[in-house]
């Protein structure tokens, strides 16, 4: 078979719709916007997500569980703490640094710390919205694609959710992602490289797109002549190198390796994996719970995959190993959801683990509903009707367009925060902080909104040891957790809080000791524990 490029294949499929296909990604029958108008579109979709966003009440969102120990993981660094050696966390540290970053140019404006996170997070997710649709539109080619992929994000209430309350990582790693991939499409080696990266430094699985950079830029490994892949890996080490300096100078690199990797890699993946039987069964209850209005969009994703390949295959077929080689920054936008889906196969937890799909979810569901609309008309209409058609098809899609932001609109709307608001929660904060006298120290251990919400630092680095953390301390800890342990209660906290506390041989000390030294307290929101008042 003689070899053809995409363009020579694109030149001899034939048309579906009577009009001129511009590209080897056009599924369409419309030509792209240009650059003025895509910077104005791209606002304007940025500027609404973002009015949107603000709908979820974020000043009135409660603090807790992950959101609030990034929150913390935040305040701390902010404070001039060092990840890993001052507070301890397993993921990647870049999220956490938006949040210093937030809470540091939030005081310029006399703004609450964790309110000036949650504001910045809400951009980045309204970010996010928009570089979904000018990935769509410039692989696609198509308006209504890539306004019906905004909108339909728009519609996924967990990604508001999510982001109005505290640092969500999986929210700048995929608007990352996004980026990177937009700067694939745009021969852009050396910021494709460097975006995926950042995109790992929010959360570790981001590193998919610098291999999906890696594979578009070299043709799948086939082409170094040009030297983008160099391009690509020169991206990809700037801001890495500039992570491992800082941590090696500031004392914590060993420490970055151990949380960061050695403990990912020994004992979290190896505990958390999930058999593929039972992967499906939470995922679909995951859909139910929390996407039961839209989950329809996830099965249209599926079709609009399958249809992607199938295409892909179809033309290689056609143009041989030149198109397919030519193909490949196409084809990473079906790389990168593939792989985080097979990811998530084996490890997925709860919905957040949902949100580096939800773009592609969005913007396949849309390439599928447009592409059924234009299908639909061509065959009820001939090629001597083709105005007609396209008004047709035109006045379809803006239909669902606006269907889907009307739906949106609703859900927004209706959206109540649940009890306890920040409001109480801040009241009861304040009551477990007024025991405090100058001197005393608190230690937190899974319910760090009490350390966020106060501003009070942690009487041990670690405020979590879950999914086999407390074990792992007997590996890097001075006399292992029984030597953490008598160190924690050298530091004799007069109040202790507790939460999410698993029952473990290890674990179990810290119940037997608060139910020793100290006394229960209850108010409206937490239990606490006071140390008891010891006879000299």
């Amino acid at each position: 078979m003689k070899k053809m490029t995409v363009t020579q294949v694109e030149e001899a499929t034939p048309d579906t719709g009577g009009a001129t296909q511009t590209s080897s990604t056009s599924f369409a029958t419309e030509e792209n916007l240009d650059d003025t108008k895509r910077r104005l579109w791209f606002w304007i979709i940025f500027a609404i997500a973002f009015v949107f966003y603000l709908q979820f009440q974020f000043w009135q969102q409660s603090s807790g569980g992950d959101r609030a120990n990034w929150d913390y993981f935040a305040q701390v660094i902010a404070r001039g703490g060092v990840p890993y050696k001052d507070v301890v966390n397993i993921k990647s540290p870049l999220s956490a640094y938006i949040g210093a970053a937030a809470i540091l140019l939030g005081k310029l404006f006399g703004l609450r710390d964790i309110l000036a996170i949650r504001l910045v997070f809400m951009l980045l997710a309204a970010l996010t919205v928009a570089f979904a649709f000018l990935v769509a539109l410039d692989f696609f080619r198509n308006r209504k694609v890539a306004w019906l992929a905004a909108s339909i994000l728009l519609g996924f209430t967990p990604l508001a959710t999510l982001n109005v309350g505290g640092i969500q990582p999986k929210t700048p790693m995929v608007l990352f992602g996004l980026i990177s991939l937009w700067a694939m499409k745009k021969d852009r080696p050396f910021a494709a490289g460097v975006w995926g990266m950042l995109s790992a430094l929010c959360w570790q699985p981001g590193l998919l797109f610098v291999g999906a950079a890696g594979l578009a830029f070299s043709g799948y490994l086939t082409n170094w002549r040009d030297r983008k892949i160099l391009k690509v890996i020169g991206g990809a080490m700037l801001p890495l190198a500039i992570l491992l300096v800082y941590f090696l100078l500031a004392g914590a690199l060993k420490d970055f390796y151990l949380w960061n990797i050695h403990f990912n890699a020994t004992i979290y993946a190896a505990e958390e994996i999930r058999a593929t039987g039972n992967f499906f069964k939470h995922f679909g209850k995951l859909l139910n719970q929390y996407f039961k209005i839209v989950n329809l969009f996830f099965y249209l994703a599926a079709a609009g995959l399958l249809f992607f390949i199938g295409r892909e295959v179809r033309r290689s077929l056609q143009g041989g190993r030149g198109y397919w080689l030519d193909a490949a920054k196409i084809h990473a936008l079906l790389i990168v959801p593939l792989v985080y889906f097979a990811f998530c196969m084996i490890n997925i937890q709860s919905v957040p683990d949902l949100i580096p799909l939800l773009p592609f979810v969005a913007i396949l569901a849309a390439l599928t509903m447009v592409y059924a609309i234009e299908g639909l008309f061509t065959g009820l209409l001939n090629d001597r009707l083709v105005t007609m058609r396209r008004r047709l098809v035109n006045w379809a899609s803006f239909a669902v367009i606006a269907f889907c932001l009307v739906q949106s609109l609703s859900q927004a709307l209706v959206y109540k925060v649940t009890s306890p608001i920040l409001q109480d929660q801040d009241a009861a904060v304040a009551d477990i902080v007024s025991q405090l006298q100058p001197g005393d120290k608190i230690f937190v251990y899974g319910r760090t909104d009490v350390l966020a919400l106060s501003g009070l630092t942690n009487a041990s680095k670690y405020f979590l040891l879950d999914r086999g953390k407390d074990r792992y301390l007997d590996q890097i800890e001075a006399g292992g957790f029984q030597g953490w342990f008598e160190r924690l209660k050298a530091e004799r906290p007069k109040i202790v809080v507790y939460d999410r506390l698993r029952s473990t041989p290890d674990l179990d000390r810290l119940v037997i000791w608060t139910a020793v030294d100290y006394e229960p307290r209850t108010n409206a929101v937490y239990t606490y524990f006071i140390r008891k008042q010891r006879p000299d």
